[in-house]
């Protein structure tokens, strides 16, 4: 599966205004967040596709992302329980069409957590900052538009949960626009679990989350996209970290057939730190592309980034990753790895590091690589009685297990469970 045509499509279906009303009326909005959506759309009338020249668009056809009718939800016939397991301080289910289904634990209450649908623009106030370029127009104002499931989560100031808050968002048939807004109060300590499953045949989600963490906060945002086979995504996180404050994001992309994710943070107070640790595995056709960016705006910032992907059969993996340096964020340190595992001569992978220092007095580097399984491990692996796609096998899985093993309990077992049963065909598989 290659997006080898490397011009955008001439034409861009958007679905028409009437389709903005027909959205806000499903979700019980306000009059001033249904004129919010308004005025996007009629930005978006006039936008075009990215063109496929632009760095960030090079590996994926913007076309093959491209949602149908928003207001076509069939939620009614999906499931709408919130599904038990492990211990979450509150777990929500959110559907196309429909308000979130929530279910916040008493612990939680008791801290404060609060769990809304957004249905006013005040609800939307908290933002993680604007983006500059064009490449990130198109879809972020057709969520701005169009979104058609939501949810606003509040974390107050000092509150510690000590368990996760789970949000699922269902794919279900058609188009899902999932929009999250998370706030994080000065000191407070919370767990993000965003788990996109699901889909069917031809379903197309372009999803945004907006994380923002106030002065001394710590927050743990992860990422897991799971969807079935056929469905293609474009899934956007951004966060604002304040001073002092700590953000670390762990992400796991394994399923659907074409899938565009970008992770973009601020460091916008001194002192502030971010660390973004993911995988992805590829199997059989799918196309994965990743973009994560820090931009260090304060003194005393620090970020790390270690991506790890694997690209077995005919599948792709695609990355690019900016670290930016404002030059009044001195004494700054950014550090970036992606590392990339070939487990078949079809299998391919992409890596474009890039460093943009406007301050000197910082300390910043980048790797990144790209290569099959090294058959000294291999080797090894066999000399001490394993069968060659036994040992393939192991050394898959110590490749991935330092992402993995910073996922929260639950999700944890749930991604090694996936990323194991992709394991299961190389154990007969000759080295």
């Amino acid at each position: 599966m290659a997006d080898t045509d490397r011009k955008p499509d001439a034409t861009m279906s958007i679905p028409d205004e009437a389709k903005v009303g027909e959205v806000s009326r499903l979700l019980g909005e306000s009059g001033d967040l249904r004129d919010a959506r308004l005025s996007a759309y009629r930005s978006l009338a006039v936008a075009t596709l990215p063109d496929r020249v632009q760095h960030l668009w090079r590996f994926t056809n913007p076309a093959h992302l491209l949602p149908g009718d928003p207001a076509a939800a069939a939620a009614a016939a999906w499931p709408v329980a919130v599904a038990a397991g492990a211990a979450a301080a509150a777990r929500i289910v959110l559907r196309a069409g429909t308000a979130p289904v929530v279910n916040v634990s008493p612990e939680a209450a008791a801290a404060g957590l609060a769990v809304t649908p957004i249905v006013s623009s005040a609800d939307l106030a908290a933002h993680a900052g604007d983006e500059e370029g064009a490449a990130f127009e198109l879809f972020r104002g057709l969520n701005e538009a169009l979104w058609n499931c939501g949810v606003r989560i509040i974390a107050p100031r000092g509150a510690v949960l000590g368990a996760p808050i789970h949000v699922r968002v269902q794919a279900g048939a058609g188009a899902v626009l999932p929009r999250i807004v998370v706030e994080v109060g000065e000191g407070a300590e919370v767990t993000l679990v965003e788990e996109h499953t699901g889909g069917r045949l031809g379903t197309r989600v372009v999803g945004r989350t907006e994380l923002v963490a106030a002065a001394a906060a710590r927050l743990h945002h992860v990422l897991v996209q799971r969807w079935e086979d056929g469905i293609n995504g474009h899934l956007t996180a951004r966060a604002r970290v304040g001073r002092e404050a700590d953000l670390l994001t762990t992400f796991a992309s394994l399923g659907g057939d074409r899938a565009k994710v970008e992770l973009l943070t601020d460091l916008a107070g001194e002192g502030a730190r971010s660390e973004m640790m993911g995988i992805a595995f590829g199997t059989g056709n799918q196309r994965f592309d990743h973009h994560t960016r820090h931009r260090h705006l304060a003194c005393n910032t620090w970020s790390n980034i270690d991506f790890k992907a694997v690209a077995d059969g005919s599948s792709r993996s695609s990355y690019t990753g900016l670290i930016r340096i404002e030059e009044k964020a001195r004494a700054s340190e950014a550090y970036q790895e992606n590392r990339n595992l070939l487990l078949s001569s079809a299998g391919r992978a992409d890596s474009i590091p890039e460093l943009e220092i406007l301050n000197e007095d910082v300390s910043c580097s980048h790797g990144a690589t790209v290569a099959p399984v090294d058959p000294a491990q291999v080797f090894y692996l066999q000399s001490r009685g394993l069968a060659p796609g036994e040992a393939v096998r192991l050394v898959v899985q110590g490749f991935l297990a330092k992402a993995i093993d910073r996922l929260p309990d639950g999700t944890r077992e749930a991604v090694a469970g996936l990323v194991d049963s992709r394991l299961e065909g190389l154990r007969g598989r000759a080295a």
